[in-house]
C-alpha cells in the first residue's frame, strides 16, 4: 500500500497539497475543542457541560433536517460550474431556501420548550437551552451552506477558518468573560450560538461586499430538492447515528454519565480525524470528475486519499486506546470509568476512516438514493441496539451499539461503491 501511494505522485500531491492544510486547521479545531471541553468539565461542572451536550445534539439534529440536504447538494452540483459567480448565485438561491426553512424549527423550539424539556427529555431545567436552540438553528444552517461554498470553489483556508478557527476563538473567548463575570449555566450555550453568528456575518460580508458579480445558474427548486432531499436525509441519519445514543442516554442516565460518554465520544472520534478532513478533498475533486467522466482519475484520488488516511489513522487510534485513562483523566476526575467506552468508540472509528470517505463518494457520484438508504437501515439498527444495551449496560452498551452500527454501515458502503462504480475505496 504504501508503495502504490509514493509511487502516484500526481495523486499524491493533490492529497497532500489540498489534504494538508485541511489537517492543519482540524488539527487546530480539535485542540479548541479540547480546550473548551476541560474548561466547561472543570470549571462549569459536570452537569453543565451535560446539559450544554444534550442541548447541542438537539440543534445539530434540527439543522442538519431543516438544511434540506443543500450543503451536500450545492457542492454536487457546483462540480459542473466554470465560475464562483454561479457557486455564489447557489448559494443566495441555497441560503433564502433554508431560511424559509428554519420558520418551522424556530417556532417548534420556542413555543414547545416546556414541553420538550419536561416531557421528552424529563429534565425541566433544560427549558432555557430548549429556548436558545430556537435561535440557533437558523444561523447553524445559513453558517454551514457558507462554508460549504468555500469548499466548492476550492477557498480551502477560508473555509478551514470559517468552520474551524473563527467559530472556537469567539467561543472560547465568549466563556472566559462569562466565567470571569460568574455567569455560567445556560449562557455557555449562548456563547456557541454567538460565536458561529458572528463568524457567518464576517463570511458574508467578505463574499457580498464590494460590488460582487452573482451569476444566478439555471437550476430550479425542483431540481435541487431533487438533489438535496435524499442528501437530506442521509444528513440526518448519519447524524442520528452519530447522537441517538447521546439522545437515547438522555432519557436513562444522569447528566453526569452523558457528559463522561460525551467527553469519551468526542476523543474517540479522533480517529475519525484525518478520514473527515479529507472530505474537504475529495468531495469537490470527485464531484468535478464525475461530471468530467473520469473514473480512471476519480479511482486514484480516492485510493491516494484513502491509504494516506489508513496509514495517519491506524498510529492514532492505538495510542487513544492505550492511553485512554490519562486521557479521559485530564477533562474529569471521574471520567475514568468512561475507559471501556472510550475504546469501543475508537474501534468503529477506526473502521470508518480505513474505508474511507465512501458516504460522500456516493453522494457525488449521483447515488445519494443508496446513501440515505444505507443510512437508515443503520439507524433502525443503532436504535434497537440501543434499546436492549442501554438499560442493562449503560454508555458502554451505547458504546458497543456504535461500534456495531459503524461496522454494519460502511461495510455495506464499500460494496454499493464497487458495484456502482468498479472499485473498493482502499485498494
Amino acid at each position: 500500500m504504501i508503495k502504490k501511494l509514493l509511487a502516484d505522485k500526481e495523486a499524491l500531491h493533490y492529497v497532500l497539497s489540498k489534504g494538508g492544510i485541511n489537517f492543519l486547521f482540524r488539527m487546530v479545531a480539535m485542540l479548541f475543542s479540547f480546550i473548551v471541553m476541560w474548561f466547561m468539565t472543570n470549571y462549569y461542572g459536570g452537569t453543565v457541560w451535560g446539559n450544554y451536550s444534550l442541548a447541542l445534539t438537539v440543534m445539530q439534529i434540527a439543522a442538519m433536517f431543516f438544511a434540506l440536504g443543500l450543503p451536500n447538494a450545492f457542492i454536487s452540483f457546483s462540480g459542473a460550474f466554470t465560475s464562483a459567480e454561479q457557486s455564489k448565485g447557489l448559494l443566495v438561491k441555497s441560503i433564502k431556501l433554508v431560511l424559509l426553512s428554519s420558520i418551522v424549527p424556530v417556532l417548534l423550539f420556542s413555543m414547545g420548550a416546556g414541553f420538550i424539556a419536561s416531557y421528552i427529555f424529563e429534565k425541566e431545567y433544560m427549558y432555557n437551552y430548549i429556548l436558545i436552540i430556537a435561535l440557533g438553528v437558523p444561523c447553524m444552517m445559513v453558517h454551514e451552506i457558507m462554508c460549504y461554498y468555500f469548499m466548492a470553489v476550492k477557498k480551502f483556508i477560508l473555509y478551514g477558518l470559517s468552520i474551524f478557527i473563527l467559530p472556537n476563538v469567539f467561543l472560547i473567548t465568549a466563556l472566559l468573560f462569562l466565567y470571569y463575570n460568574n455567569i455560567g449555566d445556560y449562557f455557555t450555550f449562548y456563547a456557541y450560538i454567538g460565536a458561529y453568528l458572528v463568524t457567518l456575518i464576517i463570511g458574508l460580508v467578505y463574499i457580498f461586499g464590494k460590488r460582487a458579480k452573482i451569476i444566478y445558474p439555471d437550476i430550479t427548486k425542483r431540481d435541487i430538492f431533487r438533489k438535496s432531499f435524499p442528501m437530506m436525509m442521509s444528513g440526518i441519519f448519519l447524524l442520528l447515528l452519530n447522537w441517538t445514543d447521546m439522545l437515547m442516554l438522555g432519557r436513562y442516565v444522569t447528566s453526569e454519565m452523558i457528559g463522561i460518554y460525551n467527553t469519551a465520544f468526542k476523543i474517540g472520534y479522533l480517529s475519525l480525524f484525518f478520514v473527515v478532513s479529507m472530505n474537504a478533498v475529495i468531495l469537490p475533486k470527485v464531484s468535478e470528475l464525475y461530471h468530467q467522466k473520469n473514473t480512471v482519475e476519480m479511482k486514484k484520488v480516492v485510493h491516494r486519499s484513502t491509504q494516506l488516511v489508513i496509514l495517519l489513522t491506524l498510529p492514532l487510534a492505538f495510542g487513544l486506546i492505550f492511553f485512554r485513562d490519562m486521557i479521559l483523566g485530564v477533562f474529569d476526575d471521574h471520567a475514568g470509568v468512561g475507559g471501556v467506552t472510550l475504546t469501543l468508540i475508537t474501534l468503529g472509528g477506526l473502521y470508518n476512516a480505513m474505508t474511507g470517505n465512501v458516504d460522500q463518494i456516493l453522494n457525488m457520484t449521483n447515488n445519494h438514493k443508496s446513501v440515505s438508504v444505507i443510512f437508515f437501515s443503520g439507524f433502525v439498527v443503532n436504535v434497537i441496539l440501543n434499546l436492549f444495551l442501554i438499560p442493562a449496560y449503560g454508555i458502554e452498551g451505547a458504546a458497543i451499539a456504535s461500534l456495531v452500527t459503524n461496522i454494519y454501515v460502511n461495510t455495506v458502503f464499500v460494496i454499493i461503491i464497487r458495484k456502482k462504480l468498479g472499485f473498493y475505496t482502499f485498494i
